[in-house]
């Protein structure tokens, strides 16, 4: 039998070095290793982006990139649309992000300015002794509000299409330049 013959047929010789357990890894590695299976497969290549509608939030100065498609989860969303006075989340209606999304698609916007989203009861008595226009017991300070307008797009405008929606309460504060939308009972106001 030819040498070669011998070579090709013998199996290839490798090493087997222990497995290294991840506890024994250095903490980068294992908050690299922890971060890699938790996210779903790569997109095909070519394959278009999913539309993002980026939130900005007018207090904070923060901006949220929401997918179309997809909400973010309710934590983030709690944290985006914080009270900008007492810095404190509250758990926000789920809706809310949906609906300022439909406005932007509906709109074929992709920012959103966001005026107010939560506001904490103590805040809101300190609008109020100010005379600002908030209610005694404000949808805001539920977690069930959101105000907010579409750059380039008419208040009014903004307006008529919020109350197509039929979500709940809407209120037009031309003035001012934004639209309030909340999940509470149907019904219409306007404001400054």
């Amino acid at each position: 039998m030819p040498a070669h013959a011998l070579a090709d047929s013998t199996p290839p010789v490798t090493s087997a070095a222990p497995a290294t357990p991840p506890s024994a890894l250095p903490k980068k590695d294992r908050v690299a290793l922890a971060k890699s299976t938790k996210h779903g497969p790569p997109p095909a290549p070519g394959a278009k982006p999913g539309k993002l509608v980026n939130l900005y939030n007018f207090w904070t100065k923060e901006w949220l990139a929401v997918d179309t498609t997809a909400p973010p989860a309710p934590g983030t969303i709690d944290r985006f649309l914080r009270d900008h006075f007492t810095n404190k989340p509250t758990t926000m209606e789920p809706k809310l992000v949906d609906i300022v999304v439909a406005a932007a698609v509906n709109f074929h916007s992709d920012v959103i300015d966001v005026v107010s989203g939560f506001r904490h009861p103590k805040y809101n008595l300190i609008l109020r002794k100010k005379g600002h226009q908030v209610a005694r017991d404000s949808q805001h300070t539920h977690g069930n509000a959101i105000d907010f307008f579409v750059p380039h797009v008419a208040t009014e405008v903004l307006h008529a299409w919020a109350k197509a929606q039929k979500l709940g309460g809407v209120g037009l504060y031309a003035e001012s330049g934004f639209v309030h939308m909340d999940t509470g009972p149907i019904r219409f106001w306007s404001g400054e």
